[in-house]
């Protein structure tokens, strides 16, 4: 029954109650990734929609400018205008292109017949010759082509086999047409095969190795390249005879030669085996050691020789140097073959020979800054005996060598010493930096007075790298040197001196000689010589080392060695100007301590007493000079306070 709606309830539905019951949903945030990826693609769509609008609007433009062009009353005019001009203008480059191409055409073939013509007036008969030589060949090529195409026609008409008929009688009526130029063909062709076939055959023979066949006593002994090769195995033969003590005193062979081909040729050594073997039954096979070219051992093991001899060397061996190379005092040569049974040695008795000593004579060539002493001593000699080994010995005057010879760099002295048999050799590359002596340049001044010398421009030595080969002996001690390349690294400085010529007032000071100069080597009055002959002062006797003063005050005008000091020959040498035209000398010193253009008082060290230059000992060289004129010391001073 019907109710009212104020007596109805409403029931709530349990959905509506969820629902009620839920919290309000929050807005969902995007990340700020996406965002700009959204931003950059509506970018990138406006961009493309901007240039497609730009793009229609141009494409727009220009139909409509075509449109007018097209629908303008002069458009036809101006068209057939252009059609007009292109027409003729390809009609003249064809017509101009055919004319240019016939032109051509013609040229060329005025060329060709005007070579032709020129052809056949330098060789008349060259025509023919082709003509006659490569006819037949070109006629077979073209019936062979004639022949191929003839086949293929038959065969697809007729079938295979009667295209091979057809095929067969062809070639038959083709022979038989053209066989009259074979003959003519061969006139030239056969000549040409001919030299072709002696040429072959020449050079066949020439490369044959021919050799001479040797025969003793109608045996053949083997085959040499010449005559010599069998002489000195006749040599070698003798030589082994010799050192054997066989006894045949001398052998004597009357060998026959023949020319013969021989693919296996002999030398010296397989010569000398093979006679031997002929001549012969006391022998045996081994190893000889030769020195110097001459046969000094024979022994059975030739492997154990050569490792002594290897094991010579090793000590000195650096493979680490490459400029360093060891080797021995003599050229050594082991070869192996047939020796009489009487010249075998112990391996012992070999190398005991080897390792001893033996008396040489020998010549020694002079060096700068040697001295009589210091080349005894090198050769392990005393002075008296390396004198008595000379006695022919000239220079200077004087027959026979001396304690007081003056020997000069390049004289030969003989020279003897013990050496051993086998000496070890080391060769050595090297470089060194030494001095090159400056030069000094005089000019004369008026402003000056007399005697007074002034250095303008000191001089420098200059340096240059020397590269030499030197040879030194298992002790060190250099036997020679050769000098490979010299470059300089640095130019000497020319010294430069101002000389005065002023004359001087006559009240000047003046050194008057006596007692005005003392004595450069106090302590050493020991004089081996005096001023005499081509003896210019004196030699002042001192060891080495003594030092040396100045006998009067005044400047340093020259220091150095040889031409950089007083000369050639004075080693390192002092010269002191003292004005008026005076000058002393002091030579052969040990070294110096003053330098060109330094002033220097009377009694002031200069130097040390040595022995270089010519010199046969330590001394003091002491010279006096007045204007280039040499004063005998023994004026200056009492001799007689000196011995």
């Amino acid at each position: 029954m019907p109710c009212s709606s104020a007596g109805r309830r409403k029931i709530p539905l349990t959905e509506d109650k969820i629902k009620e019951q839920q919290p309000a949903a929050q807005p969902v945030r995007q990340p700020r990734r996406q965002k700009l990826r959204s931003l950059w693609a509506q970018f990138q769509c406006r961009g493309v929609l901007r240039r497609h609008r730009i793009r229609r609007k141009r494409q727009h433009r220009w139909e409509t400018l075509w449109h007018k062009l097209l629908h303008n009353p002069i458009a036809p005019m101006v068209g057939e205008t252009l059609y007009a001009i292109g027409f003729s203008a390809e009609y003249a480059v064809v017509r101009t292109g055919r004319c240019l191409q016939h032109g051509l055409r013609r040229l060329l073939q005025t060329v060709r017949e005007l070579l032709r013509n020129i052809a056949f007036m330098a060789f008349p008969g060259a025509a023919q010759l082709l003509r006659d030589l490569f006819g037949p060949v070109v006629l077979a090529l073209r019936g062979t082509g004639a022949l191929l195409r003839h086949a293929h026609r038959v065969r697809k008409e007729n079938g295979f086999g009667a295209a091979l008929r057809a095929s067969g009688h062809f070639l038959a009526y083709g022979i038989a047409d053209n066989i009259r130029l074979v003959p003519r063909m061969a006139m030239y062709v056969l000549p040409v095969a001919a030299l072709a076939v002696m040429v072959t055959v020449f050079q066949t023979t020439i490369r044959q190795p021919y050799a001479l066949q040797v025969q003793v006593d109608d045996k053949t002994v083997g085959y040499v390249a010449n005559e010599e090769v069998f002489n000195s195995a006749l040599e070698a033969v003798q030589q082994r005879i010799n050192y054997s003590g066989a006894e045949q005193a001398h052998f004597t062979v009357e060998p026959t030669y023949s020319v013969t081909v021989a693919h296996d040729v002999m030398d010296e050594n397989d010569v000398a085996d093979a006679i031997l073997k002929n001549s012969s039954d006391q022998i045996s096979e081994g190893t000889a050691l030769y020195l110097d070219g001459e046969l000094t051992a024979v022994c059975a093991d030739g492997n154990s020789l050569q490792r002594y001899i290897s094991s010579l060397l090793e000590p000195y061996e650096n493979p680490d140097d490459p400029n360093t190379t060891v080797g021995f005092n003599k050229d050594v040569t082991l070869e192996n073959g047939i020796y009489f049974n009487e010249s075998f040695q112990e391996e012992a008795e070999v190398e005991q020979l080897l390792s001893g000593v033996q008396q040489a004579e020998k010549s020694y060539t002079v060096q700068s800054g040697d001295t009589i002493w210091s080349i005894a001593q090198k050769n392990g000699l005393t002075v008296k005996e390396l004198c008595e080994m000379n006695t022919g010995f000239s220079a200077n005057g004087e027959n026979g060598l001396t304690q007081n010879s003056k020997i000069l760099p390049g004289d030969a002295l003989t020279v003897v010493r013990e050496e051993e048999t086998l000496e070890v050799r080391i060769t050595k590359v090297e470089s060194w930096e030494e001095e090159i002596a400056y030069t000094t340049e005089t000019t004369k001044s008026k402003e000056l007075n007399s005697g007074t010398k002034r250095v303008t421009q000191k001089g420098e030595n200059g340096i240059r790298t020397v590269t030499a080969q030197r040879v030194y002996d298992a002790n060190g001690n250099q036997l020679s040197q050769q000098i490979l390349s010299t470059v300089v690294t640095k130019e000497p400085v020319t010294e430069k001196v101002t000389v005065g010529t002023k004359k001087v007032s006559s009240g000047a000071s003046y050194i008057t000689g006596r007692g005005q100069f003392i004595w450069p080597v106090p302590g050493y009055r020991n004089c081996s010589r005096w001023y005499g002959g081509s003896h210019k002062g004196v030699d002042i006797c001192a060891a080495a080392g003594t030092p040396i003063y100045a006998s009067a005050g005044g400047t340093v005008t020259k220091a150095g060695y040889n031409r950089a000091g007083a000369g050639t020959g004075y080693g390192n040498s002092i010269i002191i100007s003292h004005g008026n035209g005076y000058t002393t000398v002091y030579a052969h010193c040990l070294s110096l301590v003053v330098h060109a253009g330094q002033s220097v008082k009377q009694g002031q060290l200069i130097g040390y007493v040595g022995s270089t230059g010519r010199s046969s000992g330590n001394h003091c060289h002491f010279e006096i000079r007045r204007n280039g004129s040499y004063i005998a010391p023994q004026n200056v001073f009492n001799r007689s306070k000196y011995r």
